[in-house]
């Protein structure tokens, strides 16, 4: 996705993001993407709402503690989106991505999030102080 595109994508509500990463270049990049998505990279994981690490190949999320969702970037988008109230068919055009993919990333979230349906979703990222 373009520079433009990526700034064109703006999420609903800020999410506090903190990164653990031992490239430092990784790190930057990682943080560069969460900044041009709209989101706020802080240092404290108790101030965070999502943490990543990283690992062999690439990065994820931590394993989940109670008080916290530990989404993807992408997946943070797509729940934006979704907040927003896009179709699939809307979020796969606005993200530059293919319905395909965005019901993989949808699944995932509901996966994570131990939900059925968007709306669950929703108040379960609102339960965990998730701002999408």
């Amino acid at each position: 996705m373009s520079d433009a595109a990526l700034a064109a994508v703006k999420p609903a509500r800020r999410l506090r993001v903190a990164i653990r990463a031992e490239d430092a270049t990784l790190g930057a990049e990682l943080r560069a993407m969460i900044v041009a998505a709209g989101h706020e990279v802080v240092e404290a994981l108790e101030a965070a709402d999502v943490v990543m690490q990283e690992t062999r190949i690439g990065f994820t999320a931590l394993p989940e503690p109670e008080w916290r969702v530990l989404l993807t970037p992408r997946e943070l988008e797509v729940l934006s989106a979704i907040a927003g109230g896009l179709t699939n068919k809307s979020i796969a055009r606005r993200l530059d991505i293919s319905l395909h993919t965005v019901k993989f990333h949808i699944e995932s979230l509901f996966r994570k999030l131990g939900v059925r349906t968007r709306t669950e979703a929703l108040a379960k990222a609102s339960e965990r102080r998730l701002e999408i």
